[in-house]
């Protein structure tokens, strides 16, 4: 529209100088935009959650929505049609979502809601296979993720994580006073526990982050143990720490993949390692643990 200024919606296309909503093909609600939001509100159990799009339209209003959601453009749209978990997140981060209502509750009532969607729609079907077959990792995909992920720096992970054993993986909290390293020790003593561990095993652990698990089996336990992580610098921090508390005798820490693991030992443990593995590779990680 003449005397208008130009630029560019949320997804980069050029307006060429109409406003949103005025008339560019990507500004309008359409027949199939309005099915797509139902279709992926269907997938999550038709949570009472009310969806507005970036033309201002209500395309979804429950009664008494726990929360409003406002998806500004049609691309967001589709990222979490495609992938909620992975994309919902940066999304919201980036105002490309809106959410109107308290976040938390909102998290909730959807994860709630896809526990008790007992019924599983072709395109819930579809979407999960999708993303199973992306999961698929070789082994230079792993390197490439691991170090897009952990080697960035271990200084920005001790910032947050436990002073003891720097522990990537969920504590344990018997007692809700506990403070972090505490729920963390129990943690790894809860872990050890079910290994049913003995002194003078040998352990191989898949997937050893900072290494904090080895070194406490070893430290605790009397056992030695080999870990693998493909983290150079997480190999690197769990290797000085080796050192520095007197434990490098007992504790090999291997800088490799776990489909390279050799060896005979008494026991396998690996925590948390499964969303890299992925399900794919589920099989492949059992034939690892049955040599």
């Amino acid at each position: 529209m003449a005397g208008e200024p130009s630029g560019r919606n949320k997804i980069g296309i050029r307006l060429g100088g109409r406003k949103p909503g005025t008339g560019h093909p990507f500004a309008h609600v359409t027949g199939p935009d309005r099915w797509l939001v139902h279709k992926m509100l269907a997938v999550v159990g038709n949570p009472p959650i009310a969806i507005s799009l970036w033309d201002g339209q209500t395309v979804a209003e429950p009664e008494n929505p726990v929360a409003r959601v406002t998806i500004h453009d049609r691309a967001a749209m589709f990222k979490l049609i495609a992938d909620p978990e992975l994309h919902f997140g940066d999304l919201y981060s980036s105002g490309r979502v809106e959410l109107e209502g308290d976040l938390v509750r909102f998290l909730e009532v959807i994860y709630r809601s896809i526990r008790g969607n007992t019924r599983m729609s072709w395109l819930r079907r579809f979407i999960v296979w999708l993303g199973h077959r992306r999961i698929a990792n070789s082994l230079a995909r792993a390197r490439d993720n691991i170090y897009h992920h952990y080697d960035i720096g271990n200084a920005f992970y001790q910032l947050w994580l436990d002073k003891v054993a720097m522990q990537y993986t969920c504590a344990y909290f018997p007692d809700p006073d506990m403070s972090l390293e505490e729920a963390q020790t129990a943690k790894l003593h809860h872990i050890c526990r079910k290994l049913q561990l003995k002194p003078g095993d040998t352990v191989v652990e898949a997937g050893c982050g900072w290494g904090g698990l080895a070194r406490f089996m070893a430290r605790h336990y009397g056992v030695t143990v080999r870990a693998y992580n493909i983290s150079k610098e997480q190999i690197r921090f769990a290797r000085q720490k080796a050192e520095e508390e007197g434990l490098a005798d007992r504790v090999e820490y291997v800088e490799d993949d776990y489909r390279n693991i050799t060896g005979e030992y008494d026991v396998f443990v690996s925590v948390g390692m499964l969303e890299h593995v992925g399900t794919r590779d589920y099989r492949t990680l059992g034939q690892v643990v049955k040599r």
